[in-house]
């Protein structure tokens, strides 16, 4: 069994921000989770469209038993989400992995398991007994999402002699999926099938960075169901990733107008503006009449997803107080290894995307955006259960 914590990651790399994220996972190998006793360490990241035109959850699960079969039993997932659930087809021509669909699969992913029980029943007697009440109990009952079995009547029950027979029954009943049996469509089949095996690995926590998954439990609860875990935990905002290319300045007097520009309230303390966020690393008295200190380092995020960075060198190439920003603000468990040039970025974003009528959460303290650095990150992670 892989030492608790010891995760590994699997991101959904399609578009730029999940570009960003594959970078930023990839540089600084940890994830903040809601308390820092579960801080997860990840020892591999893994990107799921690298070759792939198209990801689909079905290979999120062949890549989580992969790992499982690896003595792994905690995940992170990153991908794009919603509160219903990850923005992903579960399958080739299947709905999204949320609660819509995942509940669903889950129920027909039973009756996989029991299909299978009565065909190990080696007393054809039994094994026809048994098969017929599957098939009572569920002809024309409605599964969640409302999709419905077709009906069996007394007189085609009467006449199945064997369990070839009974099972091809199940089959021409069962809820369809593009106008095929969920029991018989390739994509659901295969689906259906790693997901009891995924089940059966009983995954101790699967933690998920997708954008306001953790905002519905009923969102939380089908993914949990569906994977059968023990926990799933994910943020009830949004994620953000990015990648900053610093600026050095050598001169003292370009680096303060640089800030003047950027960041004033940084120079003159008034207050930063709304959906607006400065880190910084060190800082001095650049003076000996100064009053305030000055930021040799800063890095700026403002919405919707803009970053600017810039730092005090002294000397052409000198990074080491943009390296301290990084430390201080995003590398938190000093895993990277960064000394020079670009950096990535990433967190949560409790505004974008906010009404009046769904207001930020309080525990964000109004804050625009969340590094792994700010005790409020974890007040955003919310467990399942």
């Amino acid at each position: 069994m892989a030492a608790k914590n010891h995760v590994r990651a699997l991101v959904h790399s399609t578009g730029q921000t999940m570009t960003w994220a594959i970078g930023y996972y990839k540089a600084y190998r940890f994830e903040i989770s809601q308390n820092a006793t579960d801080d997860m360490i990840l020892d591999d990241v893994v990107d799921l469209a690298s070759g792939n035109a198209s990801v689909t959850f079905t290979n999120v699960l062949e890549e989580i038993l992969s790992a499982a079969s690896a003595n792994y039993s905690e995940f992170l997932i990153v991908a794009h989400g919603s509160p219903k659930g990850l923005i992903m087809p579960l399958g080739p021509g299947l709905g999204s992995a949320d609660k819509d669909n995942l509940p669903a699969m889950t129920e027909m992913a039973g009756i996989v398991t029991e299909k299978d029980r009565l065909n190990a029943i080696t007393n054809p007697q039994q094994q026809v007994a048994e098969w017929i009440k599957l098939l009572q109990r569920v002809s024309g009952t409605r599964i969640a999402g409302g999709a419905t079995w077709g009906h069996i009547y007394s007189q085609q029950l009467n006449a199945i002699a064997s369990a070839a027979d009974a099972e091809k029954w199940l089959e021409t009943m069962a809820p369809t999926v593009n106008h095929q049996s969920m029991l018989t469509n390739p994509s659901s089949v295969k689906l259906l099938d790693l997901r009891n095996k995924v089940a059966a690995k009983k995954l101790n926590r699967v933690e998920v960075r997708a954008c306001n998954l953790g905002g519905d439990s009923d969102g939380m609860s089908a993914l949990r169901e569906f994977l059968g875990a023990t926990r799933v935990l994910a943020p009830m905002v949004k994620t953000f990733y990015g990648h900053v290319s610093p600026t050095l300045f050598v001169k003292d007097v370009d680096y303060n107008r640089w800030l003047a520009r950027n960041a004033p309230w940084l120079l003159n303390g008034r207050s930063v503006p709304a959906d607006t966020r400065t880190y910084v690393g060190d800082d001095l008295f650049m003076s000996m009449k100064a009053t305030r200190t000055t930021p040799l380092a800063v890095l700026k995020i403002m919405q919707p997803g803009f970053q600017t960075c810039a730092g005090a060198a002294g000397a052409a190439g000198n990074y080491a107080m943009i390296k301290r920003l990084v430390e201080t603000n995003i590398d938190v468990k000093q895993t990277s290894g960064y000394r020079s040039g670009l950096f990535f970025v990433g967190g949560l974003d409790p505004v974008a995307g906010r009404t009046p009528t769904n207001p930020p959460p309080a525990s964000a303290n109004g804050k625009a955006y969340l590094l792994a650095s700010e005790p409020e990150y974890r007040a955003m992670i919310i467990s399942n259960p």
